[in-house]
């Protein structure tokens, strides 16, 4: 198709390819300006922590492309607010919290999810894997991801990062999207320990590229054709009823989509996996995550109680006991009850895969869960810590926006 240039030059053309032009008399947006967005999310299943209402998330690859697909067949308006700050990444709210100074500031987020394509596993077999590959090269994936949804969005307001932002509020980051959870960049631990290579630095330079392709883009343009008056063309212009409109049919990752298609109607039913089962357990090459009932008794091998990242980073405070034991759930109340256990953690958004309190969580959390322990997070802050030969410390400070201020005195001590 053509794409036509506006301005002075407004005869002239150029040629995009994959892209329809029409002319057509539509009753469309009263602005005179409609836009698409397609997208490619990641798919999380498992235990997941909301850091704006503090729950623990879980399910199944089945019941969240059910939860996608109940979006799109109602029309739902999907509603965040924007935490107003001029830092990235950006706070997606589903309400305003309580108590804060500015509440007026916070920005209303409404976008619609319009379409719900096929899902695609990306673990569980050769197609999966080579998938997986091509969409975050070969160490970018994060552990949680097991299969990606392919989306048309509509905004109905227009927000900085809105579109990540709100779909990664909504445990359905984008792929590729290290700054939203979509992607583990290759300054990560997990990528220097398995692709790291110092001696060759275009290799490095290349993996981060791969990791960290955002799966975003706009596939569909819509505004009024401008009609012009004989006499004064170029300053004249009123509204007619034909819409000019433009869709770009293609993305970056279509061709692995359909390569995934095409390699997995080769295989045999015995050679598929079938990841949309209700209740299936979710297992890669670094863990496996059990169903919640596992029972353990106290003295099992445990996470380490603390584990620190070098330099500032967040930390969160964690309280574990067991399901069929009595225990108060207070916050700190219960410092000393021999039924409770304490686990502190660090880390850097590289290494968590998020920026948020909730993403240095995840890890000791699912650990957790996966003994048979009742977990909550009781805070957070910040912590400096260094280790060396002329210095060692560990400074912990700050809060945390969505568990509290951490009991900084019990996090030391620990």
């Amino acid at each position: 198709g053509q794409l036509i240039s506006g301005g002075a030059g407004r005869n002239s053309t150029t040629d995009i390819e994959d892209i329809s032009f029409t002319l057509a008399s539509k009753s469309k947006s009263p602005c005179g300006v409609h836009k698409s967005y397609r997208c490619l999310v990641c798919i999380m299943p498992k235990t997941k922590l909301s850091e704006d209402s503090g729950t623990v998330h879980t399910g199944s690859v089945k019941t969240e492309v059910e939860r996608l697909r109940k979006y799109q067949t109602k029309g739902t308006l999907i509603r965040h607010f924007l935490e107003p700050s001029i830092r990235a990444p950006k706070r997606f709210l589903s309400t305003i919290p309580a108590g804060v100074d500015d509440a007026e500031s916070w920005a209303e987020c409404l976008l619609k999810i319009a379409k719900v394509g096929d899902v695609c596993t990306v673990v569980g077999n050769a197609p999966s894997d080579s998938l997986a590959r091509d969409l975050w090269g070969m160490h970018g994936k994060p552990n949680e991801t097991c299969a990606v949804a392919e989306l048309e969005i509509e905004l109905l307001t227009g927000r900085t990062h809105q579109i990540r932002g709100q779909l990664a509020a909504m445990n359905f980051p984008l792929v590729g999207d290290v700054q939203y959870g979509g992607a583990v960049p290759s300054s990560s631990t997990l990528w220097q320990k398995n692709y790291g290579n110092k001696q060759n630095p275009d290799r490095e330079i290349q993996s981060y590229i791969d990791s960290e392709k955002l799966a975003l883009q706009c596939c569909s343009l819509e505004f009024l054709d401008p009609k012009y008056s004989e006499d004064e063309p170029e300053t004249n212009a009123k509204r007619s009823n034909k819409w000019n409109s433009f869709r770009l049919d293609n993305a970056f990752w279509t061709s692995f989509l359909q390569n995934y298609h095409d390699e997995t109607a080769k295989l045999s039913s015995s050679e598929i996996t079938s990841m949309l089962d209700e209740g299936m357990t979710f297992r890669d090459s670094s863990h496996e995550i059990l169903p919640l009932s596992v029972g353990t008794e106290l003295n099992v091998e445990l996470p380490p109680r603390v584990l620190l990242s070098h330099g500032t980073n967040k930390y969160v405070i964690v309280k574990a006991w067991r399901s069929d034991r009595e225990t108060m759930v207070g916050l700190d109340s219960d410092v000393d009850d021999p039924n409770v256990l304490w686990f502190v953690r660090s880390a850097s958004p590289s290494e968590c895969g998020g920026p948020y309190h909730a993403n240095v969580a995840e890890g000791i959390l699912r650990e957790l869960a996966a003994l048979g322990f009742i977990t909550k997070v009781t805070g957070g802050g910040r912590v400096d810590y260094c280790v060396s030969k002329e210095i060692s410390h560990a400074h912990v400070f700050g809060f945390s926006y969505g568990f509290g201020k951490g009991n900084h005195e019990l996090v030391a001590s620990i």
